[in-house]
């Protein structure tokens, strides 16, 4: 198993495919914080729950990369696959988080 996962984070398309995620992901985070329908009737509400909950998934995610790290070999693209995958995560989770409270509230 943990050799499948060293083998997926080793391909440099992952890469790729996770810098091209990446870059729309943050420019709709960004456009999504300077709207005005993303705050509520005491200002940034929405964006702060969103980001506690994008944080706690960071938290998660982010302690499992370290127990993962100890057991695969790390290089360069490993690492830097790891850590735009673990981005790319995070801001999907805050933009899904921000959507679904404009619609609660």
């Amino acid at each position: 198993m943990i050799e499948i996962i060293n083998g997926i984070f080793s391909n440099r398309m992952l890469f790729i495919v996770g810098v091209t995620y990446g870059v729309p992901i943050t420019i709709a985070l960004i456009i999504l914080f300077f709207v005005k329908s993303s705050r509520d009737e005491r200002g940034r509400a929405i964006i702060g729950k969103a980001s506690i909950i994008a944080m706690i998934v960071f938290i998660f995610l982010v302690n499992g990369f370290a127990k993962l790290s100890s057991h695969i070999n790390i290089n360069y693209l490993t690492t830097a696959n790891y850590v735009q995958w673990l981005y790319d995560i995070v801001l999907t989770v805050e933009v899904v988080a921000i959507l679904i409270y404009k619609r609660l509230e």
